[in-house]
């Protein structure tokens, strides 16, 4: 096999190929193709990816290894790598086939270089798709819409039952030209691949103005956007080393900071200046002092409520609403970094998100557009959007108010279709990867419905009627096979009988942005539920991060909160919570049995285990739990309280009394206060956050915190015992 001109010409014009091996001899034909690479690029870096775990594994990557050196990269921990680049990348497809993966990896190729997929049949043993089985039942739509894609477009090289070679040409890529008229220095200069990252350490001197600033750098994967930030700093610590300034980077996982952190090093080099740069063991960049100004990595959780003068969030999308809000609350000066296509997430909602957010606070957004590690035009990454529908676009149109179900295999064999559906799931949502696609695509006991004509979409999985062994499983092991709910009820409120009853569990629910708050959601929620009705199911439920708007919209539509997760998910930046509605008589006894226990834990311990969910969302959880009665508080008590209230008694003298008060208001449920007052309460009651914190929980200055708070124990007072009279208790 002659490939010379090929990967000459991808050389010439600074884009990548992609090849495709399948078949029993997929890892010799690879070799072959690597050996053909190597013929042009004798130095060649090289990058394989591969499950070192399973068996026969590492025997395969020992035959490349026989080839040429390699940099051998675990699956399991390939986020480490983000933003390094090789000439090629290798994946080993024999033992996972994982567009996560697929996607995440392509991207570390450099111009001129070579992206190469090997498996024996990618339609079957495949890691990630065995969690996608259950009672070994699965599809494979998400494969063959990639071999169908794969050879539709050019750059590719395809060894499957026949050999295909598409070519792509010079002519077709562009390369960014400087024009060098920015006034940053010339060093920094130099080291930007594009204008594009010029223009973001230029600007980024919005940050240094007075008041509260926010400044947003997006841009799809590869064009970076992380390093242009890690200069702008190095430049900005160069500027102020003569002040105390305290600056903080945080992300999702350390790795999606990894290339900020070290640009800035690579900045601050030029500088010629005396770097103190502190590393872990593993060599992770912890901090970095220049002068009086000093950097430093902490994880979300910690750098939300850290002392500084700035705070960096890369990969912001990924951090959820609440999180954001919070800092944004907590920080003058805010600098967000996000991805709007690529495997961290689809960014699209995150835009709107930002442009409300200028409504109220001075923001400055650059977004970047050229790519620094391949040309433009360069035929992978059109073929990873292609596949992967990492830019797709909803369309809008007027709502019919008609009820349509699609199946998994109408949707797959309509692009236009697939587009529509999957734009709206993946817009109207702030976390969304390429394994999301295949998801759609090849779990069985799916359903998908749509308003006419596709604006609006629910995606829904049938989870429990469960037997024995699968209840025992999820009550003694980590059983779920696509049963999401019923595991979450059996293992965490040991309630087997749940499993018995079945469900639709709505994965997904979304409307195009466009059209959203003019109730098409709750439209398609009601047609859902009713349908539901029909096949006489047990309940309809969801699981979803804990933010208020998407908390509301479930318990407009009358789901009661039914679990909370005991541990946030870093991943998707909150904690879940689970809401139930009632379709048979056992399914609405049970859905009450659950809120009810769940009111009683959030009460019992939210000072520990709920410290750092939003008050303001276990407010909106208990009062949607049912009435339960819980017996009037002592004379004492109501006397303390009745002091606290005419300023006698401060509220660390009197908190237990209050305490009593507003335990007997959340159980018994029995009339209606202001969310905001309520939360103030719970915060300080319950949470014991100080007024302080319950303030930055809130957006409300510490002295209102209190205020709320007494007026909501005014009210719950005057509703139970009427008079307000001061007395003592002998």
């Amino acid at each position: 096999m002659k490939l010379d001109n090929l990967f000459l010409d991808a050389k010439k014009g600074y884009y990548r190929n992609l090849a495709f091996i399948q078949g029993d001899d997929s890892v010799s034909k690879a070799i072959v193709i690597l050996k053909e690479y190597l013929k042009i690029n004798p130095r060649a870096t090289i990058a394989y990816a591969f499950h070192p775990w399973i068996e026969g594994s590492k025997e395969r990557l020992k035959k490349f290894m026989n080839v040429a050196n390699v940099n051998d990269i675990d699956y399991s921990s390939s986020e480490k790598y983000l933003g390094s680049t090789f000439d090629v990348v290798i994946l080993d497809c024999i033992d996972d086939f994982r567009p996560n993966y697929i996607a995440r990896l392509s991207d570390m190729a450099r111009g001129g270089g070579l992206v190469l997929l090997y498996s024996d049949n990618i339609f079957k043993n495949k890691l990630y798709k065995s969690s996608l089985t259950r009672h070994n039942i699965v599809k494979d739509l998400f494969e063959k819409r990639f071999l169908q894609k794969l050879l539709q477009n050019r750059g590719i090289i395809y060894l499957g039952d026949k050999e295909i070679i598409r070519p792509y040409s010079s002519s077709e890529t562009s390369l960014p030209k400087k024009k060098g008229i920015f006034k940053i220095p010339k060093r920094l200069y130099d080291l930007c691949v594009t204008d594009d990252q010029a223009k973001v350490i230029e600007e980024f001197n919005f940050i240094e103005e007075e008041g509260k600033r926010v400044f947003t750098v997006i841009a799809p994967r590869g064009r970076g956007k992380s390093v242009a930030v890690g200069f702008a700093l190095s430049n900005f610590m160069i500027k102020n080393i003569e002040n105390t300034i305290n600056i903080i980077v945080t992300s999702p996982s350390y790795y999606s900071a990894k290339e900020l952190l070290e640009a800035l090093v690579r900045g601050l080099k030029l500088f010629k200046v005396d770097i103190k740069v502190l590393r872990s063991k593993e060599g992770k960049i912890m901090s970095i002092r220049v002068g009086n100004v000093r950097i430093r990595w902490t994880a979300p959780e910690i750098a939300k409520d850290e002392d500084g003068d700035i705070i960096i969030i890369d990969e912001a999308a990924s951090l959820g609403i609440e999180n954001l809000d919070y800092i944004l609350r907590r920080w003058e000066k805010v600098v967000m970094i996000t991805t709007v296509h690529g495997y961290e997430g689809s960014g699209k909602a995150f835009l709107k998100y930002i442009n409300n957010l200028e409504k109220n606070v001075k923001l400055q957004m650059v977004k970047l557009d050229y790519p620094i590690r391949y040309a433009r035009g360069d035929p992978v990454e059109k073929l990873i959007y292609d596949i992967m529908l990492l830019d797709v676009e909803p369309e809008v149109a007027e709502s019919t108010n008609n009820l349509t179900e699609i199946s998994q295999e109408t949707l797959f064999s309509d692009e236009q279709l697939l587009r529509q559906i999957y734009g709206i799931l993946v817009s109207a949502h702030y976390r969304n990867s390429p394994d999301d696609l295949m998801l759609l695509g090849d779990m069985a006991f799916q359903k998908i419905f749509t308003i006419d004509p596709g604006i609006a979409v629910a995606q829904i999985v049938e989870e429990g009627g469960l037997n024995d062994s699968e209840i025992e499983s999820m009550l003694y092991a980590e059983g779920n096979e696509g049963n999401l709910i019923p595991h979450r009820i059996i293992k965490y409120q040991r309630l087997k009988n749940f499993g018995e009853l079945r469900g639709w569990r709505i994965m997904r629910i979304a409307v195009i942005p466009s059209l959203q708050d003019k109730g098409l959601g709750s439209l398609l929620l009601n047609k859902v539920t009713e349908i539901a009705l029909n096949y006489s199911l047990d309940w309809v439920g969801s699981s979803f991060v804990s933010e208020l708007k998407v908390l509301n919209f479930w318990l407009r539509n009358g789901f009661t909160p039914v679990y909370l997760a005991s541990r946030k998910n870093e991943g998707l930046g909150g904690y879940s919570i689970i809401v139930l509605k009632g379709m048979s008589e056992k399914g609405k006894s049970i859905t009450s049995f659950l809120s009810a226990n769940l009111k009683d834990k959030i009460l019992r311990t939210s000072h520990q285990v709920y410290f750092n969910v939003s008050p303001l969302v276990l407010v909106k959880i208990l009062r949607s739990t049912p009435s339960i009665e819980y017996g009037n508080i002592s004379d004492l008590y109501k006397a303390k309280i009745i002091s606290y209230l005419n300023g006698i008694l401060p509220y660390n003298s009197v908190s237990e009394a209050i305490h009593a008060l507003a335990t007997k208001y959340f159980f018994e449920n029995k009339f209606d206060i202001d969310d905001v007052l309520l939360a103030s309460l719970f915060a300080r009651t319950f949470q014991g956050k100080s007024w302080y914190h319950a303030g930055l929980s809130l957006g409300l200055k510490p002295r209102q915190v209190e205020e709320n708070m007494k007026s909501a124990i005014s009210q719950i007072f005057s509703k139970y015992y009427n008079s307000f009279e001061d007395f003592a208790i002998f």
